[in-house]
């Protein structure tokens, strides 16, 4: 898949047990710009031996899709009050918001997993200034990825340098809505469905149409699990209402890719999804897997 240096797609690719997903170019509102990222997600599915009938069944992930429960029972996140600290463009400051957010997420995330009998595990946060190599491979090029989530380690990699210098700037909702958007790859792993849809890739192949409608539907159900978070941290604590709109609509910013190499969605259904979910703040509004063909293309 050949792209500019700053606008590569998301690639989604079975690599053994990984998910490879490049994760959306997001652009600032004043003027398109992208945030590309990378994202390596590697299940690992539970080893729980089968429990006697009156034993409660232990939280473990479902690999479906379309009928995955927390797909089919409308779930939302509670209302959370974000503390981030005063956003600056330094290593330092950027580690330190990066570090705030996650924790937020995870206020939100936790509880509506463990409630639908789902696995929770905190996500760890490298917020280095650049990326190194990792459990999930070498880690890309600076203009190939600034961003990306490894399965394998459950590990967010967010490096200060690129995210600041590639398309992040000093626009704090683009760096919301990166982080938000990686964070929602870890919920897909933790639940099954970023491996039930890497089975359906490989299946297919990643550059078939069918292998790029999967990654799609992946990549937009979690620009839909971004705004559902947005939606319940707006405007409580220090995300204020109009911070986390902007931090929404910034996903109309993305890059439209060639048709061949369409891994991501248009910029209008990229913008739909992230506004399905700030709107309904329910998991069954990010059901992309029951979506028409139109709807994810």
């Amino acid at each position: 898949m050949t792209q500019p240096a700053k606008n590569n797609p998301v690639l989604l690719a079975g690599v053994f047990v990984l998910v490879v997903a490049f994760v959306l170019g997001i652009g600032q509102l004043s003027r398109p710009r992208v945030v590309a990222g990378h994202a390596m997600a590697g299940s690992r599915p539970a080893t729980t031996p089968p429990a006697e009938p009156s034993t409660p069944i232990r939280p473990r992930a479902v690999f479906r899709l379309a009928d995955h429960p927390l797909l089919v029972k409308p779930v939302s996140l509670t209302q959370v009050t974000c503390s981030l600290p005063q956003f600056g463009t330094s290593d330092g400051q950027l580690a330190a918001y990066y570090a705030a957010g996650v924790e937020c997420l995870d206020t939100a995330w936790g509880p509506l997993l463990k409630a639908a009998n789902l696995p929770f595990d905190k996500p760890e946060l490298d917020a280095s200034p650049d990326l190194k190599d990792g459990p999930c491979g070498e880690a890309p090029e600076s203009d190939h990825a600034v961003a990306y989530y490894c399965g394998r380690n459950r590990t967010i990699y967010m490096p200060t340098a690129r995210l600041r210098d590639n398309g992040g700037g000093d626009a704090p909702a683009t760096h919301l809505a990166t982080l938000s958007h990686e964070y929602g790859h870890h919920v897909q792993a933790l639940t099954g469905l970023l491996r039930a849809a890497d089975l359906k890739i490989t299946e297919a192949g990643e550059k078939t149409p069918a292998g790029l409608e999967m990654s799609r539907r992946i990549e937009l159900q979690a620009n839909c699990f971004a705004g559902m978070f947005l939606s319940s941290a707006a405007g409580r604590g220090s995300l204020t209402a109009g911070l986390a709109r902007q931090a929404q609509e910034d996903f109309k910013f993305a890059i439209e890719e060639k048709p061949e190499n369409n891994a991501h969605g248009s910029a209008e259904n990229q913008a739909q999804w992230a506004a399905a979910g700030f709107r309904a703040n329910s998991t069954d509004a990010c059901n992309t897997f029951s979506a028409s063909a139109a709807q994810v293309g």
